[in-house]
């Protein structure tokens, strides 16, 4: 068998090949390098536990409150539409109120009749004019509306029975239209009560009055 020469063709190996193969190792060692430097670039390695950066869509604009807001109106402040001594109109019923004072007594039914502890009696002197189309019984029914004010904005009505307070009309007393009469409006209050205005108006189931106010001195 012929001897074979050092360096003869079938024991060379062959140079592209070798040189490819060592080409691919480089490139792939280097892809890895570069995702390792990504990796390390964002913070930290490519693991699951690793926080995400927010999107770049996130709205991070401050959103409106869409709850309802509670608003409260002011408090209307009360106007007086009249004074003392004023002929104060509602309607057809037109009062003027000539005195107001403050005992601790009243004579009904002609005795003696106290306001107790911790109460007054306030009394408004009035003279009732009926420009209506109708009589008024001043004492047993209700032409007139009215209630007595506080500075705490509290309502007082009057006491029962008007008719057997000396001075006033008798019950069914009927005042005619065009006529004109005296009139005491009589109110048990605290003692404290501080008065500030009377208000009133004629009584009609047909329509719903506002009613007027008159401002009063306390006695």
């Amino acid at each position: 068998m012929p001897e074979q020469l050092p360096g003869s063709s079938k024991d060379v190996r062959n140079p592209w090949k070798t040189a490819t193969f060592c080409l691919a190792g480089a490139l792939t060692v280097t892809a890895a390098a570069l995702v390792y430097t990504a990796a390390e670039g964002r913070g930290g390695t490519s693991h699951g536990s690793a926080a995400p950066s927010p999107s770049i869509w996130q709205d991070d604009r401050p959103r409106a409150d869409t709850a309802p807001v509670e608003t409260t109106s002011p408090a209307p402040s009360r106007t007086a539409d009249f004074k003392i001594g004023d002929e104060a109109r509602n309607g057809g019923a037109v009062v003027t109120v000539t005195k107001v004072r403050e005992t601790e007594s009243i004579n009904v039914a002609g005795a003696v009749k106290k306001a107790g502890d911790g109460a007054k009696y306030v009394i408004l002197e009035t003279v009732v004019f009926n420009d209506t189309k109708a009589s008024m019984d001043l004492t047993c029914s209700l032409p007139i509306v009215n209630n007595l004010l506080d500075e705490q904005d509290r309502r007082y009505d009057t006491i029962d029975d008007l008719y057997e307070v000396a001075g006033n009309p008798e019950c069914n007393e009927q005042l005619q239209p065009g006529f004109k009469d005296e009139m005491l409006f009589v109110y048990r209050v605290p003692e404290d009560a501080k008065i500030i205005a009377w208000e009133f108006s004629e009584y009609d189931l047909t329509s719903e009055r506002e009613p007027s106010a008159i401002e009063l001195d306390s006695a």
